[in-house]
């Protein structure tokens, strides 16, 4: 997940942040001078776009024209196929446009920031993100200090049980098998997980490692944890 290399670009301001793995997200904006300013509205409906109208209102309220963008940064999931595959080609057309580097935040990160239960946990969390057949895409988290970011531990990837690593805390939300969630050693708190877009933004301005940072805007990609339905089908086709 790291790109750290020698030829790194760093995060510049003006930022603006997209949040749109769950059903509800929004955008947010930080100027030249650390200000925030933060949008909320749907993605992938069928009735009408609410993302680049509430990206353009955040902007303005901003002062912030989408050409002088610095940075843009973005939750690649796990999450919503649809969200995800919206907010991902968003972010590469305006940084495209804007000439802007692209920050890749991966949901789990997002979690912990915006989820206040966990914020005086010093220790290690687990974050969970449903997937299929009762199983469940887990990101471990640690940290030393309330102060310290959160980084990655190990590996993220699919577990049917959380029997085999302790943790003092869980974020799952209601599609997490409540049988994988009692797996876990000890009994930890859970915690329904929350994300927002500043989140994303305070994420992309702090932290160093476990994020994709690029100054192409094709490297902005989403994380599944399974194939979507949709592309299975299509891959499965007999013509193909």
């Amino acid at each position: 997940m790291n790109d750290s290399g020698p030829d790194r670009p760093g995060v510049e301001h003006p930022l603006l942040a997209l949040e749109l793995s769950q059903r509800s997200g929004g955008a947010a904006v930080v100027d030249e001078h650390g200000g925030f300013r933060e949008i909320g509205f749907q993605g992938g409906r069928r009735d009408r776009d609410d993302v680049l109208p509430g990206i353009h209102e955040v902007l303005a309220g901003a002062g912030v024209a989408a050409t002088s963008l610095g940075t843009v940064a973005v939750n690649v999931g796990p999450g919503g196929f649809t969200g995800l595959r919206i907010s991902i080609a968003a972010g590469q057309a305006i940084a495209e446009v804007a000439g802007a580097i692209v920050v890749g935040v991966p949901g789990a990160l997002v979690a912990a920031e915006a989820t206040p239960e966990v914020r005086a946990i010093v220790g290690e969390i687990a974050v969970l993100s449903a997937a299929k057949a009762g199983t469940a895409w887990r990101t471990r988290l640690g940290r030393t200090a309330t102060g310290d970011p959160w980084r990655v531990i190990g590996d993220p990837g699919i577990v049917d049980r959380l029997d085999d690593l302790p943790c003092d805390a869980l974020l799952a939300d209601e599609h997490v098998p409540e049988e994988l969630v009692r797996s876990a050693i000890g009994d930890p708190p859970t915690h329904p997980p929350r994300f927002d877009a500043s989140s994303v933004a305070r994420v992309a301005l702090g932290s160093d490692v476990d994020l994709v940072v690029d100054a192409d805007p094709a490297r902005l990609l989403p994380i599944y944890p399974r194939e979507p339905e949709a592309v299975r089908k299509w891959r499965s086709r007999p013509d193909r």
